[in-house]
């Protein structure tokens, strides 16, 4: 498993005195090798926080954070500083905060070799490379604020994948973006996936993202409540055939468009059959007759 989490919990200060806010509740999350991942939420649900704590620019209140078989809750300060330059890459969702703008492009992706040391001497290169195979080939000297919001988004990719990582983070990547520049984000991301063998995960509110990745996540108030794993045959996403995701604690979150269909839904009855689980609506009779008597 290249990357596993395993009941993440973070506490943030609320803005009322006093009391504290959970961004994550607990959430798993395993991904293998080379898979191209989304995670799909409203904003709050916890995808950005997810991300920060993956790349380390966060710590978690609880729980682990497991990287190529090591711990990286154990990190020292120098192991940590490794891991963001060479195995992790992030792409975020404003233009800003990926490019320096009083750089060129080429530099712009040269600057985080030079950081690390790792093409001392092939920065430029290898930097033309990256360039080309996001399509910018000719646009090397051109600064940010001379190219267009979908060639910036392009030159951020060039920039995560500096380095080799073996993890690609996307956080809202085409936020910002029409949907004709969306497509070609989408399509850039998916070849590289591809080709290099690199393992992506996207964390978006954008549901046009679990029509092209191996397998999508709902996340809802700092929990994964359902999946869907893309088939080769499937060209859209069935909610009706996504899967309920039960965590390490046994918690599992009925989707929305199942429980609307139940009215005053407050408890199942869990039966096991010939080795299935059936979840049945339950009514109190109890306090039925008590609110009949009423």
């Amino acid at each position: 498993m290249l990357l596993e989490c395993r009941d993440l919990i973070k506490i943030y200060p609320s803005p009322v005195e006093g009391l504290m806010f959970p961004a994550l509740r607990g959430l798993d999350l395993q991904i293998p090798p080379a898979e191209l991942i989304s995670i799909i939420g409203p904003s709050g649900a916890g995808k950005s926080t997810l991300l920060r704590l993956i790349c380390t620019f966060d710590h978690p209140s609880s729980g682990e954070i497991w990287f190529d078989g090591k711990l990286v809750n154990t990190f020292t300060n120098a192991e940590l500083e490794e891991f963001r330059l060479n195995k992790v890459g992030v792409m975020y969702q404003a233009p800003e905060d990926n490019l320096i703008w009083d750089l060129n492009t080429i530099q712009n992706v040269m600057l985080p070799m030079r950081y690390s040391g790792k093409f001392r001497g092939n920065e430029k290169a290898r930097a033309e490379e990256l360039l080309e195979k996001v399509g910018l080939k000719g646009k090397t000297h051109r600064k940010p604020s001379q190219l267009s919001g979908g060639e910036q988004q392009r030159v951020s990719i060039a920039i995560a994948l500096a380095n080799e990582p073996k993890l690609l983070l996307a956080d809202e990547p085409t936020g910002e973006l029409d949907s004709v520049t969306t497509a070609v984000i989408i399509d850039y991301l998916k070849q590289l996936n591809k080709d290099d063998g690199l393992t992506i995960l996207v964390v978006t509110h954008d549901k046009r993202f679990a029509k092209m990745t191996d397998k999508t996540y709902r996340i809802l108030d700092g929990r994964l409540t359902t999946y869907h794993i893309r088939s080769e045959e499937s060209v859209e996403v069935d909610l009706e055939e996504e899967v309920v995701i039960v965590d390490s604690q046994g918690t599992l979150r009925l989707p929305r468009e199942v429980s609307h269909q139940f009215k005053d839904l407050k408890a199942v009855k869990i039966q096991v059959k010939n080795g299935k689980i059936e979840l049945v609506p339950f009514k109190d009779k109890m306090k039925s007759k008590e609110g009949e008597q009423k």
